[in-house]
């Protein structure tokens, strides 16, 4: 009998055992999979580090081009007003040429 429990109780050993290295296998496992994750979090983390990067470069160059469009503008606004005198200049200029034109054919047609 005592042959028995001994067995029995070795049967009983070699259970948990069996139990246990399936947990640590589990266990194993997991810790894999979880380094998996953190392998591919600092893949996206840098992946994203370069995009974030690359956006602040954007943003950057985009406010420089804002600041160098209001300065165009403005260079248009002042270019668009002289433009706008030189044409009355000009049609003064005219219409004083053919009142000078129709005064001088008057005068000889009378």
């Amino acid at each position: 009998t005592a042959g028995i429990v001994d067995s029995g109780i070795s049967k009983q050993a070699l259970s948990e055992i069996e139990s246990r290295h399936k947990d640590i296998v589990r266990l194993e496992s997991s810790i894999k999979e979880l380094h998996d994750m953190f392998v591919d979090i600092a893949m996206l983390v840098e992946s994203q580090g370069e995009i974030v990067d690359n956006i602040e470069q954007n943003v950057s160059q985009s406010e420089n081009y804002i600041i160098k469009a209001k300065e165009e503008i403005g260079r248009a606004v002042r270019y668009q007003t002289k433009a706008r005198k030189k044409m009355i200049f000009i049609g003064v200029c005219c219409a004083v040429v053919v009142v000078v034109i129709l005064i001088i054919i008057l005068t000889q047609t009378l």
